[in-house]
C-alpha cells in the first residue's frame, strides 16, 4: 500500500535534484547512455514563467552536471502549454503564445538534456477554486475525491451546485497544513479516461523523452468515500475494510497502467517514473524509475540516491 507523503520542502521549493533509475535504461534517449543513471533537474511551474527563467534553468543543469530537465506542465489540472485539454494558468494568461513545455524541450535537446514531463495525476486543485470555469472540478465535480469526515454532509447535495464544491474546498482549507488541496478519484472509468486523454494529449504533441507522474496516490485512508466511488465498491467499506484498502490499490494501478499505455503508444522509448510506488508496480514493468527530490542541495554536497 502507498504510503502518502508530501514534498519535501513543499511543492514549490527550489528545484534541485539528483535521481537515479530503479532499473537499468535499455530504452534510452539519444541524449542518455544505457547505463546512465537520471540526474534531474526539477522546475516546477513558478520556473516556467518566461523564456528567460528556462535558459537560466538549463544553463544552471548544463554547468552542474545534470542530463535530465523535469519539467512540471501539469500542475493543478492546468497546462503549462499551448492548446492543452486543460485550462492555462493564471500565471501564463499575459503571454498567450508563450509555451513552456516547446521552449524547455527546444533549449534542453539543443544542449543535449533530455526532457521529461512532471505531471501532477491525482492533485488538481490547490485549496482555493480555479479560476477558469473550464476546470475539472467545475466539470466533473462528482469526481473528486470526498474525505470521510465531510461524506455525510454531502449525501444529500448535488455534485452540480455550488455547495458541494464548495464543501470539500472549505475542508481542504481547513487541513491546509497536511493537505495539499483537491484530488480526483481513479475509482471511475471516466475519471481515468479523462487524465489519460490530458497525458496522451501532451505525449502525442511534444517530443518528450520521459514522464514523471507526482501525486498517483490517495492524500490519506480516509480519502475516497464520493457517491461515486462507493458506488464502484459496492458495499460499504466499514464491513470489508481489506477488500477496500484492495479496491484503492486496484484503483490505482488501473490509472497507471491507462497512462502508460497511453505514453508507451506515442513514445516507446520514454522512461515512465513516479514520486511514490506500490511495491508491485515495478516488478509488473508499470514503472521504469521511482525519483526522489531533494530540494535545494548545495551543488558541492550533491549525491546520487539509489532507488
Amino acid at each position: 500500500m502507498l504510503t502518502p507523503r508530501r514534498w519535501l520542502g513543499g511543492a514549490s521549493a527550489a528545484a534541485l535534484a539528483l535521481a537515479t533509475l530503479a532499473t537499468t535504461l535499455t530504452t534510452s534517449t539519444p541524449r542518455l547512455q544505457a547505463a546512465d543513471a537520471v540526474r534531474g533537474l526539477w522546475l516546477d511551474r513558478t520556473r516556467l514563467t518566461s523564456p528567460q527563467s528556462i535558459d537560466d534553468a538549463v544553463a544552471s543543469a548544463v554547468k552542474d552536471g545534470f542530463n535530465t530537465l523535469i519539467v512540471q506542465v501539469r500542475g493543478r489540472g492546468d497546462s503549462y502549454f499551448l492548446n492543452g485539454l486543460e485550462p492555462r494558468p493564471v500565471a501564463l494568461l499575459s503571454q498567450p503564445a508563450f509555451d513552456p513545455l516547446a521552449d524547455a524541450i527546444a533549449k534542453g535537446h539543443a544542449r543535449g538534456l533530455a526532457v521529461h514531463a512532471w505531471i501532477n495525476v491525482n492533485l488538481v486543485a490547490g485549496t482555493d477554486v480555479p479560476t477558469s470555469r473550464a476546470h475539472i472540478v467545475y466539470r466533473h465535480p462528482e469526481w473528486l475525491m470526498v474525505p470521510r469526515l465531510i461524506a455525510s454532509d454531502l449525501e444529500s447535495l448535488d455534485p452540480d451546485g455550488p455547495a458541494y464544491l464548495g464543501r470539500i474546498t472549505r475542508y481542504a482549507r481547513s487541513q491546509a497544513a497536511e493537505l495539499e488541496g483537491v484530488y480526483l478519484s481513479p475509482a471511475t472509468d471516466g475519471a481515468v479516461a479523462y487524465t489519460t486523454g490530458v497525458v496522451r494529449d501532451i505525449v502525442q504533441r511534444y517530443a518528450i523523452d520521459g514522464v514523471h507522474f507526482d501525486y498517483l496516490r490517495y492524500p490519506g485512508d480516509d480519502f475516497d468515500y464520493g457517491r461515486e466511488t462507493l458506488r464502484a465498491f459496492g458495499q460499504n467499506p466499514a464491513r470489508a475494510p481489506e477488500r477496500w484498502r484492495q479496491f484503492r490499490n486496484e484503483r490505482l494501478t488501473a490509472l497507471l497502467t491507462s497512462l502508460r499505455s497511453a505514453v508507451k503508444a506515442a513514445r516507446p522509448a520514454a522512461v515512465i517514473s513516479a514520486t511514490v510506488s506500490q511495491e508491485t508496480w515495478l516488478a509488473q514493468g508499470l514503472l521504469d524509475a521511482v525519483l526522489r527530490r531533494i530540494p535545494e542541495p548545495s551543488p558541492d554536497i550533491i549525491k546520487a540516491a539509489s532507488f
